[in-house]
């Protein structure tokens, strides 16, 4: 395989195959770093929409014991 480069530095051409190849390893780096972040990101997020609908429900509960030990009393 030859390689040509391009008017951009970051850029080269595969003579074989006429491919534009990006070579530029920092800036892929970088990309995957934010990548990683943005779905770490993700998962902290849909971890706190779990537990809210846990708490949720949890509260739901607690009223529904809570009127029923205030039923019990009237009685």
């Amino acid at each position: 395989m030859a390689y040509v480069k391009i008017k951009d530095k970051n850029l080269i051409r595969d003579t074989y195959s006429k491919a534009v190849l990006n070579t530029d390893r920092a800036g892929l780096e970088q990309y995957i770093a934010q990548r990683h972040i943005a779905r770490q990101s993700q998962q902290e997020k849909l971890e706190t929409k779990t537990r809210i609908t846990q708490l949720e429900k949890d509260m739901t509960d607690i009223k529904d014991l809570l009127k029923q030990i205030a039923m019990a009393r009237k009685t």
